[in-house]
């Protein structure tokens, strides 16, 4: 299971629980209704409220109680700055691990299901999660003891878009438009979730009516109760100062209901610098803004005009512009990161902004600004901001005044600074990688060489810099770097790195927008090409590469199609690589658009006899008509209609092997002229069996694509498209004449590396 996809941080964190004594009568209501009993106990309770009010700490603490019973099931936070972890495609992949966890008999249903379709291990589906590693391994495990078991989803609002937790919401709710898929009271009785958010349209439209659905608000704690809470929280976070209790029911009342406020309130008065906690709190009680929403807004004004004091003097007046300038660099450089990163991080990408004005130190921006990021006092820790209303009262601009972010500028800096830092940091074998014959998961000391060869601002820049480009508006300057790094061999070392930290299937959905960022300008159109052409060479040779990345040199690159812009500009700096004497693909291989409607599996597909149209037959008890040159549907019959084509038009494929010659027990060859083949064979032989060496050196799996050696060593990788038709040595004729290799000029093995003309 260890292979099925987890997200990382998305748990419980103590942390954040309520402190003792407050909330408590909205816990023991959660409580009840967690132990509710029957049938018509409801399943799911959404707990609403605008942002600052406590959801997280509640949801937080009632995980934590059921946890230390041995209730909890899961729990499960979004958080709009890791958005790029895109932990809205691993919600019921993650939950189903963690019951998985907790529960022996669920542990062995879940590895059943994913061994029987291992696709399910990283599908970004979660209707498939949800159907295939959730409802129907729990239905398989029946050690239900009928206590409740607990599964938390926290800020379900900072999930994305509309679009992005439409499923989710669906699943939730049990209205999916597809009515096979599972509902949640399909779920064993003892199951309860709790889901936490604001009250986005989305969300209350979908949950609105749903009897299964239990609705609590903030907005609903009596004023009174959540006055005392914040009275109780306050007097404990500025316990040991020269404050009386009176004051702390000004702040408490000054609070109204914010918890937020009252976080912000105490560490600004406990925080400030050189200034006497009375001033500070005299400070925060003297503003009165009219409304509960522009109240954490007013609060942030207040510290940041502490953190940057204005004057009437010219000197000091210039001074405090260049430190908001500073300000709105570091800022928009932290809130636009798609992960957030270290400070390390930070001031290593800082160093490749596109002005040398903003190349300062972030410590000198975040260092007073504790209350406001987690991460300011470990160097180590991911700078981001504590709360959500911070990033929404920054880019707004009616709010936040001069201290508003400008988060298109703050994408151009990222997008020149990830291009630039991987001009820099790239480079060919990165984490030398010990030899072309082992997987990446055989060469012993890799994940360490990754972590220690791999640095974390180029980690990210490599994911994230097409992130970046394509949510900037069209710049020249910017369209220039892009244009360097695609006519550059770094290109190959990006998708060497992103192999090695298993990131490459991230790349090719993302090349197209670049592709079309770069149309912009006519000028470009061949750079536009290049990365289309980078796309087709991900769809075609990612798995080999995340497989052994070696022979992304060795392999991929000498097999992709003679017209390739990526084999036109690059096959000339790794010379020393197998060569396709004969056969060689011209153009890429057609990649055929899905046909979409069928609701359950495929199980027959065929083609009519003039090649113009398809037939699909499905579980989902229909067979449909499709226009095969548009990959439309045609029309739709029932299972009682009769057979679309004859059975003379049926096909058969068979699976063969291919073996190579062997001359004089040192050559290897895959042609028919001995000149071709391969040279220095004895590190491939070595430790071989005297059998190995006189009759089957190296064999292609025509199922896997490769050529193996003795002790299944890896010699390279053959496409699909050219398996059938490989010259071997049993091969007596190829009509037409099939891909013949030339091997002589190979590195191979530990010496791959020679692959590259220094």
């Amino acid at each position: 299971l260890g292979s099925v996809t987890y997200a990382d941080s998305a748990g419980l964190d103590t942390r954040k629980e309520c402190l003792q004594g407050t909330r408590t009568e909205i816990l023991s209501d959660i409580m009840e209704w967690v132990n509710s009993t029957g049938d018509n106990a409801q399943r799911v309770l959404w707990l609403s409220g605008p942002a600052g009010k406590g959801k997280s700490a509640i949801a937080h603490t009632i995980a934590k109680w059921v946890n230390d019973v041995g209730g909890l099931g899961s729990c499960y936070c979004f958080d709009r700055q890791r958005e790029a972890d895109r932990r809205h495609e691993k919600i019921f992949s993650t939950i189903a691990r963690d019951l998985a966890d907790r529960d022996p008999e669920m542990r062995r249903a879940l590895a059943d299901a994913v061994q029987a379709a291992s696709s399910l291990k990283k599908t970004a589906d979660i209707i498939q999660q949800w159907q295939k590693l959730l409802i129907e391994p729990l239905e398989k495990s029946s050690g239900s003891t009928g206590e409740p078991i607990v599964i938390v989803i926290d800020a379900l609002d900072e999930s994305g878009g509309v679009e992005t937790r439409k499923d989710l919401l669906s699943i939730l709710a049990g209205k999916h438009q597809n009515p096979a898929v599972p509902k949640i009271t399909d779920l064993p009785g003892n199951f309860r979730f709790i889901v936490t958010s604001r009250p986005l349209h989305d969300i209350k439209d979908k949950f609105r009516g749903v009897q299964h659905i239990r609705q609590m608000s903030m907005d609903d704690i009596p004023p009174a109760d959540a006055k005392r809470d914040i009275h109780t929280y306050v007097s404990k976070e500025l316990e040991g100062l020269d404050f009386r209790d009176r004051e702390f029911a000004v702040l408490a009342e000054k609070a109204d209901g914010l918890f937020e406020w009252a976080r912000l309130a105490c560490g600004y008065i406990k925080e400030s610098d050189m200034v006497y906690p009375k001033d500070c709190y005299e400070a925060v009680v003297s503003r009165n803004p009219a409304k509960r929403s522009p109240l954490l807004h007013d609060m942030y004004r207040l510290m940041l005009t502490n953190i940057l004091p204005g004057d009437t003097s010219l000197h000091s007046q210039e001074l405090r512009l260049t430190a908001l300038a500073r300000f709105r660099s570091v800022m928009g450089q932290i809130l636009g990161t798609a992960e957030p990163l270290p400070l390390a991080s930070l001031n290593a990408m800082r160093r490749h902004f596109p002005t040398q004005k903003d190349d300062s130190d972030v410590e000198l921006v975040v260092k007073r600004m504790g209350s406001l990021l987690s991460g300011t006092t470990n160097p180590d820790s991911p700078i981001r901001p504590l709360h959500a209303s911070f990033h929404d009262f920054l880019t707004d601009e009616k709010s936040s005044g001069e201290f508003f972010i400008d988060m298109s500028k703050a994408q151009r800096d990222l997008a020149f600074a990830s291009l630039r830092v991987m001009e820099h940091g790239l480079r060919f074998n990165i984490c030398n990688l010990n030899s072309s014959y082992l997987p990446n998961n055989e060469d012993p000391g890799l994940q360490e060489r990754v972590q220690i060869c791999i640095p974390p601002h180029l980690s990210y820049s490599s994911r994230f810099w097409t992130s970046h480009v394509r949510t900037t508006n069209f710049d020249k300057e910017l369209a220039k770097e892009v244009k360097l790094f695609f006519n550059h061999e770094r290109l190959f070392f990006w998708l060497e790195l992103l192999a090695l930290i298993n990131a490459l299937s991230g790349a090719g959905p993302a090349l197209p927008s670049i592709a079309q960022w770069l149309k912009v300008s006519t000028l470009l159109m061949n750079v536009s090409s290049t990365a289309m052409d980078v796309q087709r060479f991900i769809q075609v040779f990612g798995g080999l590469i995340l497989h052994s990345t070696p022979h992304l040199y060795v392999s991929a690159l000498p097999f992709s199609p003679a017209n390739s812009p990526l084999s036109k500009m690059f096959s000339a700096r790794f010379l020393n690589t197998l060569h396709v004497a004969s056969g060689r693909d011209m153009n890429w291989p057609a990649v055929q658009t899905p046909l979409r409607g069928h609701t359950d599996p495929v199980y027959s597909v065929s083609f009519s006899p003039d090649g113009t149209h398809i037939v699909t037959g499905s579980r989902d008890k229909t067979v449909r008509l499709w226009d095969a040159s548009m990959s439309q549907p045609l029309q739709q019959r029932t299972k009682s209609d009769p057979p679309a084509f004859s059975d003379e038009h049926r096909t058969m494929e068979a699976t063969t092997s291919t073996t190579s010659s062997t001359l004089n027990n040192h050559f290897i060859c895959f042609s028919p002229n001995s000149i071709h083949a391969l040279r220095n064979a004895s590190e491939l032989m070595e430790g071989a069996s005297h059998s190995d060496r006189s009759s089957i050196p190296a064999f292609l799996n025509s199922d896997s694509g490769w050529v193996l050696g003795p002790n299944h060593r890896l010699l390279f990788w053959v496409p699909p498209a050219s398996r059938p038709s490989l010259w071997s040595s049993r091969t007596a004729l190829v009509i037409p004449r099939g891909a013949e290799l030339d091997l002589s000029r190979m590195a191979h093995g530990q010496h791959w590396r020679k692959c590259r003309e220094e």
